[in-house]
């Protein structure tokens, strides 16, 4: 029964929440979950303030989940 709890717990810890900010300057940001085991996260998605699809890197972790 505890191994149980444990694997389970050691399951969850495998994903961080993260913080991605926008490259245009604009200082929109957003939350997104990742693997703990990826390389940081840079993708493109949609900022609202300059209507365009930019490139947001991830600038710090914000928890585990």
């Amino acid at each position: 029964m505890c191994f149980e709890l444990v694997t389970v717990h050691f399951f969850d810890l495998r994903t961080i929440l993260v913080k991605l900010v926008s490259q245009a300057g604009t200082g929109f940001s957003f939350n997104h979950k990742r693997s703990r085991l990826r390389e940081k996260l840079s993708l493109l998605h949609y900022d609202p303030i300059v209507n365009k699809k930019v490139l947001f890197v991830e600038q710090k972790k914000i928890r585990s989940l």
